[in-house]
């Protein structure tokens, strides 16, 4: 079977958007600044004072804690005043660079896909091969 020619050249524009596109993350990660791997929470606190507002309903805080994964155990971190600003822009670069390998990953499943069909599209099965003789 001829491949479609229309169709063959449809998918290889495709290919040339998406490795563009490909290329403008590629180059958005090339040099990542600082990262903080984990995420900023705020979390309200209770202390062990009896006669303390937060037994009625009314925590302190809330304050800011960094949450990560260490040996397979989730643990937070507290924040302190001085270093907010600093760990939000780290944890902000390291969300914003897995975003960006999250949609490689997926740029680079959609040009495979494409690849696929242009192969397809110039192969023939064994039965072809087989009525043709």
């Amino acid at each position: 079977m001829a491949p479609d020619r229309r169709h063959v050249s449809q998918l290889r524009q495709k290919i040339a958007g998406l490795r563009e596109e490909r290329k403008r993350i590629e180059d958005s990660l090339f040099r990542p600044g600082p990262m903080l791997r984990g995420s900023l929470s705020f979390i309200p606190n209770y202390c062990g004072k009896p006669e303390c507002r937060c037994k009625r309903g009314h925590p302190h805080g809330p304050y800011p804690y960094v949450a990560d994964t260490h040996e397979g155990r989730r643990r937070l971190t507290y924040v302190k005043k001085t270093e907010r600003a600093q760990v939000e822009a780290e944890v902000a670069e390291y969300v914003r660079v897995q975003q960006g390998l999250a949609s490689l990953a997926k740029l680079n499943a959609r040009i495979r896909s494409c690849f696929e069909e242009i192969r397809d599209q110039h192969c023939r099965t064994v039965d072809e091969l087989r009525r043709s003789r």
